[in-house]
């Protein structure tokens, strides 16, 4: 009885791997938007644009970051990406994601405007 246990125990800490690694299991999506790969994952989406006017546009970036599974700090909203560029009327928002292992990522919110 003993070893039968301990072989199914085997089994399903097997499985837990397996579907941590295969994506079957996710534990969500840690830089909030699209896909994460298993290693290393950086991309940027363009969330909404204007036309662009004629003058030379400002850029402002906002950040979060997590590390490990329960740790998260920073203020990636647009307010705070428009404060920290110096700008008054955005024109272009877009999101900046990094993903390191899972274990450290970051989801920037990266505005233009003037």
């Amino acid at each position: 009885m003993n070893v039968k246990l301990k072989s199914n125990q085997f089994y399903f800490v097997y499985f837990l791997f397996l579907s941590y690694f295969s994506s079957c299991a996710n534990l969500g999506q840690p830089q909030g938007l699209g896909p994460t790969g298993l290693l290393y994952a950086s991309y940027t989406l363009a969330v909404s644009e204007r036309p662009l006017p004629k003058q030379t546009l400002k850029q402002g970036k906002a950040c979060l970051k997590r590390i490990g599974f329960f740790y998260v700090t920073g203020d990636g909203s647009i307010l705070s990406a428009a404060q920290e560029g110096g700008i008054l009327e955005v024109f272009r928002i877009e999101k900046e994601a990094t993903n390191y292992l899972s274990l450290y990522s970051t989801l920037c919110t990266v505005v233009w405007g003037i």
